[in-house]
């Protein structure tokens, strides 16, 4: 017992590391062959009557696999999502609408 404490004190813990993930949308012609799309990320959703399917693909390898993904004979068309180059700060946003507000009551009197 005092060995397998020995054991587990001498062992480094790595900090898990946050991996950058990107939504990519995949328009495809038939579902029969959806189950290919897994191979390039984790499939979150597949519509059947939509068409498409969702996969989050890591951002350090999308540059690869979106052309990659349009060259399978089934795809249509690759979307990728542009959630990651948006302004997500609405505090700043809330700031400058109130501001636009009060100066278009002040020019009305």
């Amino acid at each position: 017992m005092a060995d397998m404490l020995e054991n587990l004190n001498k062992v480094k813990v790595q900090p898990l590391e946050i991996v950058g993930r990107t939504a990519v949308y995949v328009f495809y012609s038939s579902y029969k062959h959806v189950r290919q799309l897994t191979r390039f990320g984790d499939m979150l959703y597949s519509s059947k009557k939509a068409r498409y399917a969702l996969l989050y693909v890591d951002t350090a390898d999308l540059d690869t696999i979106v052309p990659s993904l349009e060259k399978l004979h089934f795809v249509k068309e690759v979307k990728v999502s542009a959630l990651d180059s948006l302004d997500r700060n609405f505090s700043a946003a809330f700031l400058e609408t109130t501001q636009a507000l009060k100066n278009e009551e002040t020019a009305e009197f």
